[in-house]
Order: C-alpha cells, then structure tokens, then sequence
C-alpha cells in the first residue's frame, strides 16, 4: 500500500525551475559496458533494437530516464536528441565512439562505468572508470534466491556474498526535480554520502561496498544514495513508490517490469537494526547487505545534532 500525502500534489518550486535551465546542469545515468552482457538474451531485449547483443547495461532504459529528465526539466534540444529510434543509435554512437577514441582492443576486455550526461542544448559527455568482473547472474538477474534458513528476508548465502553495508542517513529530504531525475545536482546525496563511516579497506570483507539509505520528511525511504532497496514485506520483495521522490532508476524499472517486486512505502520505522536488503544499481546489478546502526563521532563537531543542524 503506498502512503497519499501533500507532496503527491507538489509542484516544482521557482528555485527547482530556475536550476533546471542553469548551464551547467547535465542529466546523466551510469552504465556498465561489459563484453560477457553480449551473452545475456535478457540484456539484448532492453538495448538497442532488441535483436542484436549489447555490451551496455540495460541501454534502452538508460536512454528512456535521460529522456524523462529532459521532459520535466523542460529542455527541447536535448528532448530531441533523446526521443525515438534515432535517440537509441545516437547514444550507442556516443557510447562506442568513448570506447574507441580511451580504450585499447586489449583494454575493452574489462568492464567499465560509462557516465553519460547530456545538457539542455543536446550535447553528450562522456567519461569512464574501471569496474570489477560480474558473474551475470549478478547482472541478468530473473529473481530474488528462495528463502532458506530465515523470513524475512530471502538471501542465498551460498551463491550471493554479501556485498554491502547499509545504513539509514538522518537528514530528511523534501523530493524535488533533482531527487525525481539523474543530474549532476547531487547536493542532497553527497551530504547524506559524507556521513558513512570510513572504514579501513583490511576491516572489512572483500568486495564489500557501502551505501546509505535516503528517507524523506514524512519517514519514508525513497531510495539510496547511488541504488534501488528491495525491502521483504508480507511475503513479497518491495520496493518505495515514486510517490516518495526518489529517482527512477534503470534496475528499479527492470525489477517492477519483470515482476521481482512491487511498489509499496516503506517506513523508516519499520527497518530493522540487522535486517537483510537487497540494493540495484547500473553498474554493479544486484546484491545484498545489511542494515547497520550510523554511528557519528561525538564532540562538540561531530554529533548527529550539529551535522543536521549546519546542514538544514
């Protein structure tokens, strides 16, 4: 069930609209180039025209949110590079023409995020890093494990490890333009982003990354500062409704389209210290982590009071 409040019926605020023409405001999306994903028949179905293999992640729907952010964000030049069978060919372009101008054949063995951005006039930019290998299980997911020892939640320890740390940020966020799309305004995230814990590399479990949950000012999760949460609930994977702000994120459509999940408003209040999640995101698919308690230093500088305090 998802929860009706006043901001269902919110508008986009005069400071929303005047950033979104701002020069420097991009709309991006990460995606994973990958040469194992040519193999996978379920990532030709959503990249390009469906029936040739693609080494990008889910391309067609990282166009699509692109597009979308063009739409509400009111940019027409950029709307008309996007929209369309034309849309699709010009973003692989782009995409290949980074490839081949950065990377040796040898180099394009290993998998890559490419972030993508794209401004009001219609222009791309391109930038790239490296990413670890991924079975494709991890990538072409077609469900959530089968419960085993425990319910909640479902995790199969034995073929997923876990590979997050999760924890809730203390900073209620209002949902605008700029929590609803991908753009390089990610003040509400890298604030959130700067209360996780640093932990030194050799304390923790290989491959194990962090990430921290976004809550809105009624206590619902929207979403996470870089993935889509998956939350066991009745029975049944969820994951929070558009209706909380957060972003529409590529995974997170792939998931609702497959029918891995469903919608529903998940409460702050009704996480649990130790409870098992599953996260999404473009680059890294699926895996699982574990609700941990966010501890900020104490002192006169570093209590969770001042830090909410400096940045209200």
């Amino acid at each position: 069930m998802n929860v009706s409040h006043p901001m269902d019926g919110e508008t986009n605020s005069s400071e929303d609209v005047a950033d979104a023409n701002a020069a420097s405001l991009q709309a991006m999306s990460s995606i994973r180039y990958d040469r194992f994903l040519s193999y996978s028949s379920r990532n030709t179905l959503i990249s390009g025209d469906g029936n040739e293999p693609s080494p990008f992640y889910m391309l067609n729907y990282h166009r699509d949110r692109m597009l979308a952010a063009a739409d509400e964000l009111g940019w027409m030049e950029a709307r008309n590079v996007l929209e369309g069978r034309s849309g699709d060919i010009q973003l692989k372009q782009v995409l290949q023409a980074h490839l081949t101008d950065s990377y040796s054949s040898a180099q394009l063995s290993y998998p890559l995020k490419l972030r993508v951005t794209i401004n009001l006039e219609g222009y791309y930019s391109v930038t790239s890093t490296a990413l670890p290998f991924l079975p494709l299980s991890t990538l072409a997911f077609s469900h959530f494990p089968p419960v085993l020892s425990q319910l909640p939640p479902s995790i199969d320890h034995a073929t997923f490890d876990r590979s997050w740390r999760i924890f809730i940020s203390p900073i209620p966020v209002s949902p605008s333009l700029f929590t609803r799309h991908k753009t390089t305004e990610r003040a509400v995230y890298d604030k959130a982003r700067s209360l996780i814990p640093v932990t030194r590399r050799r304390e923790l479990p290989h491959d194990i990354s962090s990430e921290i949950l976004i809550v809105n000012r009624y206590g619902e999760v929207m979403e996470g500062s870089i993935t889509t949460p998956y939350f066991w609930r009745r029975g049944r994977w969820v994951t929070p409704p558009t209706s909380a702000g957060g972003n529409i994120g590529t995974t997170r459509r792939f998931a609702l389209e497959t029918g891995l999940c469903v919608e529903e408003t998940v409460m702050e209040e009704s996480i649990a210290g130790g409870e098992a999640i599953w996260l999404s995101n473009g680059g890294r698919g699926w895996g699982w982590g574990e609700i941990e308690k966010l501890q900020v230093d104490g002192g006169p500088n570093g209590s969770i009071g001042t830090f909410l305090h400096d940045h209200a």
